[in-house]
């Protein structure tokens, strides 16, 4: 049963005065559905399709559209709104939308006319079935909502409406229309079985929600104390959700801030402040803690269903090896996908942990794609974890998590990591010698996307060829035979026009292909990623970025040439992201200073900045500052013996196992060639590069329980960060230096952006550029030696320039540090901490 609703009805209902015929339907609670997300959801059949970059780019998108939307004739309106109110299945809906072009009705014999505009690069007839059903069942409801606008207006069966279809080929900047007339009476039953799909599933989901938010008010603290810090970052995690806003938080290691964040926030959900939940960790490490107190959680009742998104590369059929493409060059998993989708969403909704395997078994029985499965349940689930990039980098972020008809939490952990990877997500890089490769690897069966790759190496030369001609910009010559230009994206000439040009016709080469029915080759895939990353950061650009180009071998008959865009400041987009949500909470055991973290994370700087104390005795840990070795790169030659004695007195003071980290593995291969020759009885496991995830697995195996093992490994790399070594898993940590970021033109560029900042950080370029992440670096590795109330160990920090007040003014509180001047001094003061900690185990 499906009926109108009147403004009037629902004025009636505001003010406590209902109709006679609809009180009861009237009583219902008010759903309001955008026709798109309606149409989306119910009315999408067949193929996955569509999902893939290199379409029309939404700036050609928006061109046409207003080029088209121009040549209307007169009395035709453009972007014209539509909202209708309806009774379907005992709900009161709201369908609200806007058509491209309305025309009146200019005679008694013709019906009014709504237009659609769709872009494409080949003729409507060769797209993808999937895709003309799916823009005509919006432009079918469209019809619907006009029509029951203008019910008052209408005689016997309720109007004929004529739809258009208006293809435009911007290939051939040409516009092919298709128009159909309907009646009322078949836009009736098509947009009420659409919304009769959607509100069966919309039910169910609300049962699901009710469950969740009863679970969640009644869910207590799931340990029986807090820690010491642990109640006041609950505190202000739930102040914060429940409010909106921006919180940053230094939890040092210990503390639970997991825990401790994600239990105020499902408080929140269950107070109906918060809708969803997003987690983003930027290690492997970070999903599995979640996913461990998500279940403890569920064990004390609480219904809510945790979702996690993992790369497509590890999560996809074909990418596994477990699925082959046809023989059209497409996976058979996508082909039906969306007739399979609706009994693979049952099955999974209110499923209590969608990990990646629980979400590949039902994607294996349906015989659907698990990447994309698990992207079409993220509406669906309460908490969604994943990697910085899904919310952030405007290639690959969800749009769903942009939608802000939701109020979303954002919990963003390990946040001392989002700086540097937010500037790598608005940067983008071409190679010539790369596209070379493409365009060889297209001979044959894409010649013309060949002859288009071909074009954009051209323009990369070219665009050297200017820059040397012009003589500005050129900012060294770091080695023999290279070169490279630094311009500003913000004046005409400075920008690689021509290049983007000729970038935009490869992008719109392989669409061709693809709304063809073919695909650009296998080899080239990478390529074309870096392809569309360029493009994209193209348009992001801004005074912030540098145009960076470098001539590799310039005398070379094919030398090498790359063309970067440069983020010196994401802080502006991270900004905008925020605004997304209903409240953000950064936290990391390392976030210091405030005024760095703030200005960094693109926060706003009045975000309350909360720094809690260590949960551990300082007693637990060991601190010993020894100058007498001087880490500085100038200087590391002469201090490879004095380290390798330093290393040879902390491993011998107490059994155990150790890590020594490196600022490079240059130094670190010196260091352990040096201390192998002097030591040869001593196995070193060493830390290698580009390591594959068996080899760090193997590497981690040698710091168990009972076992003497000494490591070298690199700060900041991936046993540095986000591993818990347990107990008698790491008894003593040697940090080699202090951290600072590698010396090259981009760190200097950036160095120069912070420098020349106009507020309050002018003259503190190297603090910001390489002294305050260098400290991060330190800090981190340190953090990994003490994990648990049990754990006990040493940190030795091997640099004079700890020394430094700088320094000393960002080390933890908990921190009592001893000066150890020389080795004896170290293994003195090393020998007291062990021997004391043998007396208070006695």
């Amino acid at each position: 049963m499906a009926a109108a609703v009147t403004m009037d009805d629902v004025a009636e209902r505001e003010t406590g005065v209902t109709g006679c015929d609809l009180t009861a339907e009237i009583a219902l609670p008010v759903l309001e559905i955008p026709v798109g997300a309606l149409v989306a959801f119910a009315c999408r059949r067949g193929d996955l399709v569509g999902e893939r970059p290199g379409g029309p780019s939404a700036r050609e998108g928006i061109r046409a559209h207003q080029k088209l939307q121009k040549k209307r004739p007169p009395g035709s309106e453009a972007e014209y709104p539509l909202q209708v109110f309806w009774q379907c299945e005992g709900q009161t809906v709201i369908l609200r939308g806007r058509v491209d072009i309305q025309h009146p009705q200019t005679d008694l014999h013709r019906p009014v006319q709504l237009e659609e505009i769709k872009t494409t690069y080949c003729p409507p007839e060769r797209l993808p079935e999937a895709i003309r059903q799916l823009h005509w069942a919006q432009l079918k409801v469209y019809g619907f909502c006009y029509l029951l606008q203008q019910r008052t207006e209408a005689t016997g069966d309720g109007g004929r409406i004529a739809l258009q279809m208006l293809w435009y080929n911007l290939k051939e900047k040409k516009t092919y229309p298709e128009l159909r007339e309907f009646g009322w009476p078949e836009l009736e039953a098509f947009t009420n079985e659409a919304l009769g799909v959607y509100l069966r599933w919309h039910r169910h989901w609300q049962q699901h929600r009710d469950q969740v938010r009863e679970s969640a008010r009644t869910l207590a603290f799931p340990f029986a104390n807090y820690r010491d810090g642990q109640r006041q970052l609950a505190v202000a995690a739930y102040r914060c959700l429940r409010d909106g806003g921006e919180l940053v938080v230094e939890a040092p290691t210990g503390i639970g801030k997991t825990v401790s964040t994600l239990f105020p926030a499902i408080k929140t959900v269950g107070e109906g402040h918060v809708d969803q939940l997003v987690y983003l960790t930027a290690k492997n490490s970070g999903r599995g803690v979640v996913r461990e107190t998500v279940s403890r959680l569920q064990q004390q009742g609480l219904q809510l269903s945790l979702l996690e998104i993992r790369a497509r590369d590890k999560t996809c059929a074909c990418s596994l090896g477990l699925c082959s493409l046809d023989a059209d060059g497409i996976c058979p998993r996508t082909r039906g996908f969306f007739d399979r989708l609706p009994e693979a969403r049952e099955t999974l909704l209110g499923e209590p942990l969608l990990t990646a395997d629980v979400v590949a078994g039902v994607a294996d029985r349906l015989q659907l794609c698990p990447f994309e499965l698990s992207l079409q349940m993220l509406p669906w689930a309460d908490l969604v974890v994943c990697d910085f990039n899904y919310v952030f980098d405007p290639l690959v972020r969800l749009n769903v998590l942009q939608d802000q008809s939701q109020r979303r939490g954002l919990l963003i952990d390990e946040a001392h990591n989002l700086g540097d990877r937010a500037r790598a997500m608005f940067s983008a890089e071409l190679s010539r010698r790369e596209s070379r490769r493409a365009s060889k690897a297209c001979r044959g069966a894409h010649v013309g996307l060949g002859r288009s790759i071909q074009s954009l190496v051209r323009a990369l030369d070219k665009w050297v060829v200017t820059r040397r001609e012009a003589g500005s910009g050129l900012a060294a010559r770091p080695a023999e035979g290279a070169e490279l230009w630094v311009t500003s994206l913000t004046e005409t000439e400075s920008r690689p026009a021509a290049v983007s040009r000729a970038a935009d016709k490869v992008a719109a080469a392989v669409s061709q292909l693809w709304e063809q029915g073919q695909s650009a080759p296998d080899e080239i895939a990478d390529w074309l990623k870096a392809l569309y990353r360029y493009l994209a950061i193209d348009q992001l650009a801004s005074e912030h970025h540098r145009c960076l180009t470098r001539v590799h071998d310039r005398d070379a008959p094919w030398q090498e040439q790359q063309l970067k865009l440069l983020c010196l400041d994401a802080a502006g987009q991270l900004a905008q992201v925020y605004r997304q949500f209903h409240a953000v909470i950064a936290f990391s055991a390392t976030l210091r200073p405030a005024s760095y973290v703030t200005r960094e994370l693109g926060l706003q700087q009045g975000a309350p900045y909360l720094q809690l104390p260590s949960p551990f005795d300082a007693q637990q840990l060991g601190v010993f500052v020894c100058p007498y070795v001087d880490t500085r790169y100038r200087a590391r030659d002469g201090a490879i013996d004095a380290l390798v004695e330093m290393v040879a007195r902390v491993y011998h003071s107490r059994a155990g196992n150790y890590l020594v980290f490196f600022p490079s593995y240059r130094f670190l291969q010196q260091v352990a060639e040096r201390f192998a020759a002097r030591f040869p009885q001593h196995e070193v496991v060493r830390q290698k590069p580009g390591a594959s995830e068996a080899e760090r697995v193997a590497f981690l195996a040698h710091f168990s329980e009972a076992r003497n093992s000494l490591g070298f490994a690199i700060m900041g790399g991936v046993f540095g960060e986000g591993v818990d070594y347990v107990g008698e898993q790491l008894v003593g940590t040697i940090v080699v230096g202090v951290g600072l970021p590698q010396l090259n033109e981009e760190q200097e560029l950036l160095r120069a952006a912070y420098d020349s900042d106009g507020n309050h950080l002018r003259g503190g370029g190297f603090d910001f550029a390489y002294r305050y992440p260098g400290m991060t670096r330190v800090l981190q590795t340190a953090g990994r030696v003490i994990r648990t109330e049990s754990d006990r160990g040493v940190v030795v920090l091997a640099d004079s320039r700890f020394t430094d007040p700088f320094y000393r003014n960002l080390y933890p509180a908990h921190w009592q540090l001893q000066l150890c001047p020389d080795g004896e001094a170290l293994s003195t003061g090393l020998s007291r901490f062990w021997g004391s900690g043998a007396e208070r185990q006695e």
